[in-house]
């Protein structure tokens, strides 16, 4: 009885996201930017979660001329569809504007390929491809070991030794994912912040970062972050004046 009250209020609570989130983009067609965030931001405080969610916030803060907000959403719906042409367009609109326009650091051919793949999937994709490598590969390898006839053996041999290649590569991706993953990110909220070279502001003002803007969070000292730049300037900023990505 229990189990079919818990799958009974699992199916009301999706039904009552499903609705809240066809409400609130009928309220973002009708140009009521405003409340339709309010609805969509009333689904993420519920737990749920999905690029297309955060793609529509982001969509309704840039309409609202938002720039950090709407660069925030647009990021975070990237981390779960990393390849979504429509979320890239809409990040790369948000990002024109932004008053500091930084320059990112060269990439490698090398290194362009290795993101090329990372981006393939997002970190939980990666972790099921693996998952369901390693179980073909072990359903492969009993029958190689039941079988008597020794072509089918050669084959499931030969498919087991492709598939733990598979598999190690795969969780190679997965620790890349995961060194990524820790990586952590901000946006910059505050309309102008200032960039000391140490955690103080009677150190040297290196210069000044404004909305919108997204750096890379290095350390922390109490309530001052080092941050990283896309083009590998850093400085010291105080935490109250972002927000991470998380």
């Amino acid at each position: 009885m229990k189990i079919f009250f818990f799958i009974l209020l699992i199916f009301s609570n999706t039904q009552n996201i499903d609705n809240l989130f066809e409400e609130s983009n009928d309220l973002y067609t009708n140009g009521d930017y405003q409340n339709a965030v309010q609805g969509y931001l009333e689904i993420v405080k519920s737990g749920f979660e999905s690029a297309e969610l955060y793609f529509n916030i982001g969509n309704s803060f840039y309409k609202l001329n938002n720039i950090p907000e709407s660069n925030y959403y647009y990021e975070k719906a990237k981390s779960i569809s990393p390849n979504d042409d429509d979320i890239l367009t809409n990040l790369s609109f948000a990002q024109n504007l932004r008053i500091d326009k930084i320059e990112t650091l060269p990439v490698t051919d090398i290194q362009n390929l290795k993101l090329s793949i990372l981006d393939l999937l997002s970190e939980k994709g990666w972790s099921y491809v693996l998952v369901i490598l390693i179980w073909i590969m072990c359903f492969t390898f009993i029958v190689y070991n039941l079988s008597n006839d020794p072509k089918f053996k050669r084959l499931f041999f030969s498919i087991s030794f492709v598939l733990l290649i598979l598999s190690s590569f795969t969780l190679f991706i997965n620790f890349e994912k995961k060194k990524i993953s820790e990586i952590k990110y901000a946006i910059i909220y505050d309309k102008e912040i200032e960039v000391w070279s140490e955690p103080n502001n009677i150190s040297e003002l290196k210069f000044l970062l404004h909305e919108g803007t997204k750096v890379k969070q290095i350390d922390v000292i109490e309530d001052w972050l080092n941050i990283q730049l896309e083009n590998g300037t850093i400085g010291w900023i105080q935490s109250s004046s972002l927000r991470i990505l998380d």
